[in-house]
């Protein structure tokens, strides 16, 4: 893997887990209900030894358990955690941008259906507090407490941070 990103934003944290794309793969197959090592090799297409490095990564970093299901030896299993289940949002938006940005309509390689009501999946976004779909230029940014100098400067210079738009007195900075 390349160097990891050492800026304080949660968007070069979360590439410094998921910055290949074998990482998404991997966990598109273990929401597909893959298991085995074997399954996430013939499903991804990855070499045996980045496959064993990408596994390895999700069990350390939580998202995926592993466990030894062997009974005359080490046989692994992975599934995934609390943590990992929670990438769920994650991995619909990207199927659903995909889907429309990339394929198209007529040419979407696989739907998201609600499994309680066997429907598509409503598209996925950004929702304000009153619940309208957020568009660009909607969204502020603000520093927040694991903000380090550089990270504070660069989000207070954004024409997108909330000190340059008039905002309610209930949601400015304390601080």
């Amino acid at each position: 893997m390349t160097k990891p990103h050492a800026q304080t934003c949660p968007v070069a944290t979360f590439l410094n887990i998921f910055g290949d794309a074998w990482t998404w793969l991997i966990v598109r197959e273990a929401f597909y209900g893959a298991t085995r090592f074997g399954e996430f090799q013939r499903n991804t297409g990855a070499a045996k030894n980045l496959l064993s490095e990408r596994l390895n990564k999700l069990v350390a970093e939580g998202f995926l358990e592993r466990k030894d299901m062997g009974t005359s030896g080490p046989r692994y299993e992975y599934f995934l955690t609390e943590k990992g289940k929670s990438l769920i949002p994650v991995l619909a938006t990207m199927v659903q941008w995909s889907n429309e940005h990339i394929h198209g309509e007529g040419g979407e390689p696989v739907f998201l259906i609600d499994g309680k009501h066997n429907q598509l999946l409503p598209k996925i976004g950004a929702l304000g507090t009153d619940g309208r779909e957020m568009k660009w230029g909607d969204i502020l940014v603000r520093v927040g407490p694991g903000s380090n100098r550089l990270a504070r400067e660069r989000v207070e210079a954004s024409p997108f941070h909330e000190g340059k738009k008039k905002l309610p007195k209930r949601v400015q900075p304390s601080n």
